[in-house]
Parts: C-alpha cells; sequence; structure tokens
C-alpha cells in the first residue's frame, strides 16, 4: 500500500509539473513543434500558396533570405530567427540572442497545414527550446529561462495570428485597366 502511495503521488507530481509547460512538444521527436491544419473555404491550393507568398513579402523584412523552398502550389518553406531579450528590475533591456525557426505551409484546395520547427536559440551546439521549460536540468538558469519562454510563446502566437490572417483575406484581383 505504501509503495502504491508513493507511486500515485510520483505519477500526480509528474502531470502537475507537465502542465506548466507553455511550449508545444513533438511526440516523436520530443523537440519543440507548432503545427495545425487551417481550412478555408473556397480557396485553391494555388491560391493559397499566392496569398502564403503576399503574407511573407508583406511580414519579413528579407522575404528572400528567409524562403528557402518554394514549390508551386505546393509547399513553402522558410527559415527565420527573432531576439530575445533580458528585462532588469530597473526596466532596461538586454538583447541576449537568437531564436532560429523553420516555418513550413503546405497547401491543398480549401486548407493548408502550417509547422513551426527547429525551434532552437543559437548556440555553438544545437539548444532546442524545450530546455527552458525543464527544471531538473542542472544547468536550467530560472532568472532568464521564463522570461525567455514567455517571449518565445508571445512572439509565435504573434506570427500564427499573422499568417492566419493573412492567408484567410483573399488575394487582391488585378485590375486589366492600365
Amino acid at each position: 500500500m505504501k509503495y502504491i502511495l508513493i507511486a500515485l503521488s510520483l505519477i500526480v507530481s509528474q502531470l502537475v509539473t507537465a502542465q506548466d509547460n507553455k511550449i508545444p512538444v513533438n511526440k516523436e521527436s520530443g523537440l519543440a513543434e507548432y503545427a495545425a491544419v487551417v481550412n478555408v473555404a473556397g480557396a485553391s491550393a494555388a491560391d493559397l500558396h499566392g496569398r502564403a507568398l503576399t503574407w511573407i513579402n508583406e511580414y519579413y523584412p528579407n522575404p528572400n533570405g528567409t524562403i528557402k523552398n518554394n514549390a508551386a502550389g505546393e509547399k513553402i518553406e522558410c527559415k527565420a530567427r527573432f531576439k530575445v531579450v533580458l528585462t532588469d528590475k530597473k526596466g532596461n533591456t538586454t538583447a541576449q540572442s537568437y531564436v532560429n525557426y523553420n516555418l513550413t505551409f503546405e497547401f491543398k484546395d480549401g486548407k493548408y497545414r502550417y509547422v513551426i520547427d527547429r525551434i532552437n536559440w543559437a548556440k555553438p551546439s544545437y539548444f532546442d527550446i524545450t530546455k527552458w521549460e525543464d527544471k531538473k536540468d542542472p544547468l536550467y538558469q530560472a532568472d532568464t529561462y521564463p522570461a525567455y519562454v514567455e517571449q518565445t510563446t508571445a512572439f509565435i502566437d504573434e506570427l500564427i495570428g499573422a499568417f492566419t490572417a493573412g492567408l484567410s483575406r483573399p488575394a487582391k484581383a488585378k485590375s486589366s485597366d492600365w
């Protein structure tokens, strides 16, 4: 009975700590990944591809450097990054480093799928951002990692909102009057 209670308490503690995580993890790879399929009624794959290209050109300062693969009407692969900062007690911010990520769009008639993966902290070796939530890691930094998690989740939520809005609006019809 004593062992059952200990095992049960360990399971409950694991469930409680697992709920603290804000970064979604791919079950197969164990790495950070945001992915979803979005339905867009009445839009063809080619139309969604065009909307995605329009959004990328509006959103990123260097769209040609961001797009790594563009299979017309089927798939767009992007590679980008954003900066994380730390704010001290006086409110001064200090730029820390970059967080790299891959953004992939795949298109079918009436829907598209996005995957944001390979989200990693720019370090000499690959540092997946899920390590920012691992409080058992001896290298865990309680004073900085929670701020990085907040900034990363806020950035990716804003990114998803931006491209969802961009891909939901129809492309502007070109005028033939010149």
